[in-house]
């Protein structure tokens, strides 16, 4: 029998985590559009956290939002206010390496997103809550819901993303070689080019924002410039994460007794339709 020996923690300064950039620099360059940011010290390190009604009472619907890879929590409070609008009591928070939220020094996969997740629900003392996630945001929400439905309320997955398939990825080639990651500079661009782009920011952003409208690109630049463990999360992300082959775990999903709701955009063309109608409609 063949004796493993594990891989010691990966450590930077002693951290097994990136920290995140100063929180107070974020609010003020996005002022007037979350309420006040609260962190939890976690076990990866900080996850930072807004909550739109920490008045409410405990037999208020809970709602908790998950974003997309790129943008940080910021991209979801115009839905987060509509919800809180409603009634609900409403929580947004930062995905690891993503607005103020670190980065750990470890694959990010499904596994390490449930993570982040139950450590929000510890902090917050909710134990079944109902859950809406946006493009990645959604496929957590899927592969979390699949093996904790005990926790899940409802889900509403919004342009979920998971049901990509690596062999249909036009490319998926260019960031490996021979079957392995090419870990180096040329592959991290690759994926970072895909999935969040380098446009550079319009100055109007901030008067869009709070009018509600989602514009990204601000806000991808602001990470990128600021948190020096961004870009790594997003690539890992991408590798190790949700972003492809999760149709397992959406199927547990649409057998299991969550009522689910999928949303989709008419002109969405990374999640177009058809392509969600046919890739769910074959897993019953």
């Amino acid at each position: 029998m063949t004796n493993l020996s594990l891989p010691p923690p990966f450590l930077v300064n002693g951290l097994s985590y990136i920290p995140p950039p100063s929180a107070k620099a974020f609010e003020e360059e996005f002022a007037g559009i979350l309420p006040p940011g609260k962190d939890i010290q976690s076990s990866r390190g900080t996850i930072h956290y807004y909550d739109f009604n920490p008045s409410a009472s405990s037999n208020t619907k809970k709602v908790l939002l998950i974003h997309g890879i790129g943008t940080s929590a910021i991209g979801i409070a115009p839905l987060a206010r509509q919800l809180t609008a409603s009634g609900s009591h409403v929580v947004i928070y930062d995905l690891w390496g993503h607005g103020n939220s670190s980065t750990p020094l470890e694959a990010h996969t499904p596994a390490l997103m449930h993570l982040q997740i139950f450590e929000v629900l510890s902090h917050l003392g909710w134990n079944k809550v109902h859950f809406v996630g946006f493009s990645l945001g959604g496929s957590i929400v899927a592969t979390f819901a699949a093996v904790y439905p005990q926790v899940v309320e409802s889900a509403v997955l919004v342009a979920g993303a998971g049901l990509w398939k690596k062999k249909n990825s036009e490319w998926w080639n260019e960031v490996q070689k021979n079957g392995d990651w090419m870990v180096d500079a040329e592959s991290d661009h690759t994926i970072i080019e895909e999935l969040v782009g380098f446009a550079p920011s319009d100055r109007t952003w901030k008067e869009a924002l709070q009018r509600g409208e989602f514009v990204s690109q601000p806000i991808d630049q602001w990470q990128r410039d600021n948190h020096k463990g961004h870009i790594a999360s997003v690539v890992s992300l991408f590798r190790y994460g949700n972003v492809f082959d999760q149709h397992e775990s959406y199927r547990r999903l649409i057998e299991s007794e969550i009522k689910v709701l999928v949303i989709v955009g008419e002109f969405d063309t990374s999640f177009p339709p058809e392509f969600v109608k046919r890739e769910l409609g074959e897993l019953g």
